[in-house]
């Protein structure tokens, strides 16, 4: 059960700001089905930050359009709207900040490495690539939140884990804060409306994927194992084989898919040089 500590903690990360930038007013804007790419790109443009931020994404090679996406309206058209979402979430919660640590060390590498590696998996099930990448960029969210608010309370979590046999970060998580990072970031998501598949597929990605109803979170299960087996976190919640036998993936087909998101991750290398 949640302690008033626990609710207050989970109220005060999720805060949205009083005064909305563009970021939040785009978040708006796409739950109006009569926006267009062509309003959203004006928004974009109106904050250099951000329009950085989608135009940089849109041109790199994971969308073969390398240098040529020069205006946020043509990104958006590239991208997709749930990969704009992500990034103006990112955007609202100020998570590209360049100003010293603003989030763990690794987490947009693992990040980026877990979305390449959802939209993967994705395809394979018949989910669309653009949502589980959205959702893969955002997985780990409620981390960064938690970290921006006790930095030197997370670095602690961090060491337990590194002396600490058998220590899960979950539970490292819950003992010191009484919620974990996928708990908080689901609750991130729902501030935002996210559709609750999403939410949904967040909140449970440290769960064991048989114990996951959901298609889109057993995909982001998956995908998070791909990112570990690929060395960008410490520690697996989950066995890759179980994972993917979860989905109905063959075994035989893992090494095809760790390669494809490899390349994958290579081909988005331009747009974590964004990211400190």
């Amino acid at each position: 059960m949640a302690t008033t500590e626990t609710n207050d903690l989970v109220a005060e990360i999720t805060q949205l700001p009083v005064q909305p930038g563009a970021a939040m007013r785009l978040l708006w804007m796409l739950e109006d089905p009569r926006t267009s790419a062509a309003d959203l790109g004006r928004l974009i443009e109106s904050d250099p930050a951000l329009s950085t931020q989608v135009i940089r994404l849109a041109n790199t090679a994971f969308y073969g359009l390398s240098g040529k996406v020069s205006s946020a309206w043509r990104a958006v058209t590239v991208l997709g709207l749930a990969t704009v979402r992500a990034l103006a979430t990112t955007a609202a919660f100020d998570l590209f900040s360049e100003k010293g640590r603003s989030v763990p060390d690794d987490f947009w590498p693992h990040c980026v490495m877990t979305a390449a590696a959802a939209s993967s998996v994705a395809r394979r099930v018949g989910l669309p690539g653009n949502d589980a990448f959205s959702v893969g960029l955002l997985h780990d969210i409620g981390a960064a939140l938690v970290f921006r608010r006790a930095p030197r309370r997370y670095d602690t979590i961090v060491e337990r884990l590194a002396v600490e046999e058998g220590l899960t970060l979950v539970d490292a998580e819950r003992a010191e804060f009484g919620i974990t990072h996928a708990e908080i970031g689901a609750a991130a998501l729902g501030v935002m409306k996210f559709p609750a598949e999403f939410v949904t597929a967040v909140g449970v990605h440290h769960l064991a994927p048989n114990q996951v109803e959901s298609l889109l979170g057993r995909v982001v299960i998956a995908a998070d194992a791909i990112a570990c087996s690929l060395n960008t976190v410490a520690e697996c919640s989950c066995d890759l084989d179980a994972a993917l036998t979860a989905l109905g993936l063959p075994l035989e087909s893992k090494q095809s898919l760790l390669e494809e998101v490899v390349q994958d991750q290579e081909n988005l290398a331009g747009f974590l040089t964004v990211a400190g």
